[in-house]
């Protein structure tokens, strides 16, 4: 299936989500950033759920602790190509 890649600035809201005595208790205040990505979806609700792409903000955060990620909005984006070959 053919998908048109995009190159956007996204903003997102995380937080840190730490257990203690195996209940979830998150951070009680979130925190703002953006980076600029190639995406597939323009729908924040489309990329909330892309489980590839919230991953790899995990990891750039660097945290031993689970994060939670809310994508707030996809700024500026660019059409970049099609392509045939997307996961």
């Amino acid at each position: 299936m053919k998908k048109k890649i995009y190159h956007a600035k996204i903003s997102y809201k995380w937080r840190v989500v730490r257990y203690v005595k195996g209940v979830a208790k998150p951070s009680k205040t979130w925190k703002t950033s953006s980076v600029e990505s190639c995406v597939t979806d323009l729908e924040p609700k489309d990329l909330d759920s892309n489980k590839f792409f919230i991953k790899g903000l995990e990891i750039k955060h660097k945290s031993t602790n689970e994060i939670e990620i809310k994508v707030l909005s996809i700024l500026n984006h660019k059409y970049l190509c099609m392509s045939n070959d997307i996961y």
